[in-house]
Protein backbone atom coordinates (compact mmCIF):
# COMPACT_ATOMS: atom_id res chain seq x y z
CA UNK A 1 0.00 0.00 0.00
CA UNK A 2 1.28 3.61 -0.75
CA UNK A 3 0.08 5.55 1.69
CA UNK A 4 1.57 8.70 -0.32
CA UNK A 5 -1.93 8.22 -2.34
CA UNK A 6 -4.40 8.68 0.63
CA UNK A 7 -6.06 11.86 -0.37
CA UNK A 8 -2.65 13.84 0.73
CA UNK A 9 -3.04 12.38 4.09
CA UNK A 10 -0.05 9.72 3.46
CA UNK A 11 2.50 11.78 5.44
CA UNK A 12 0.16 11.81 8.72
CA UNK A 13 -0.90 8.28 8.47
CA UNK A 14 2.54 6.95 8.48
CA UNK A 15 3.81 9.31 11.14
CA UNK A 16 1.03 7.98 13.05
CA UNK A 17 1.73 4.01 12.43
CA UNK A 18 5.67 4.86 12.86
CA UNK A 19 4.39 5.65 17.13
CA UNK A 20 3.66 3.36 19.68
CA UNK A 21 -0.13 4.29 19.73
CA UNK A 22 -0.69 4.16 15.90
CA UNK A 23 1.43 0.33 16.10
CA UNK A 24 -1.19 -0.40 18.36
CA UNK A 25 -4.12 0.46 16.99
CA UNK A 26 -2.97 -1.31 13.83
CA UNK A 27 -2.34 -4.52 15.60
CA UNK A 28 -6.08 -4.01 17.55
CA UNK A 29 -7.44 -3.35 13.75
CA UNK A 30 -5.96 -6.49 12.04
CA UNK A 31 -6.67 -9.24 14.73
CA UNK A 32 -10.85 -7.12 14.56
CA UNK A 33 -13.30 -9.03 12.44
CA UNK A 34 -12.88 -6.37 9.97
CA UNK A 35 -9.20 -6.39 9.66
CA UNK A 36 -9.05 -10.00 9.57
CA UNK A 37 -11.84 -9.92 6.59
CA UNK A 38 -9.32 -7.22 4.55
CA UNK A 39 -6.13 -9.55 5.09
CA UNK A 40 -7.71 -12.44 3.59
CA UNK A 41 -9.13 -10.40 1.00
CA UNK A 42 -5.47 -9.17 0.66
CA UNK A 43 -3.75 -12.21 0.71
CA UNK A 44 -6.29 -13.88 -2.15
CA UNK A 45 -5.33 -10.87 -4.64
CA UNK A 46 -2.46 -11.13 -7.34
CA UNK A 47 -1.19 -7.99 -5.98
CA UNK A 48 -1.37 -9.29 -1.94
CA UNK A 49 -0.10 -13.12 -3.17
CA UNK A 50 3.07 -10.87 -4.50
CA UNK A 51 4.20 -8.65 -1.33
CA UNK A 52 3.61 -12.26 0.54
CA UNK A 53 5.90 -13.91 -1.34
CA UNK A 54 8.36 -11.05 -1.70
CA UNK A 55 8.38 -10.82 2.35
CA UNK A 56 8.17 -13.82 3.44
CA UNK A 57 11.68 -14.96 2.96
CA UNK A 58 12.27 -12.11 5.88
CA UNK A 59 9.50 -13.20 8.00
CA UNK A 60 10.88 -16.95 8.07
CA UNK A 61 14.48 -15.86 9.03
CA UNK A 62 13.09 -14.36 11.87
CA UNK A 63 10.77 -17.20 13.22
CA UNK A 64 13.74 -19.33 14.42
CA UNK A 65 12.29 -22.41 12.47
CA UNK A 66 14.16 -26.03 12.89
CA UNK A 67 16.28 -26.16 9.94
CA UNK A 68 14.40 -26.78 6.58
CA UNK A 69 11.32 -25.72 7.33
CA UNK A 70 11.58 -22.35 6.28
CA UNK A 71 12.76 -23.89 2.61
CA UNK A 72 9.57 -26.38 2.67
CA UNK A 73 7.05 -23.31 3.49
CA UNK A 74 8.19 -21.09 0.39
CA UNK A 75 8.59 -24.10 -1.69
CA UNK A 76 5.14 -24.96 -1.02
CA UNK A 77 3.68 -21.09 -1.35
CA UNK A 78 5.58 -21.17 -4.53
CA UNK A 79 3.96 -24.01 -5.95
CA UNK A 80 0.28 -22.68 -5.64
Amino acid sequence: MNFGDIGGMGGAVAGYISTPEGQDAVKKYLTSPDGIAMLQNFAGSPEGKKVILSTLPQILAGLNLPPGVADMIKGSLGNQ
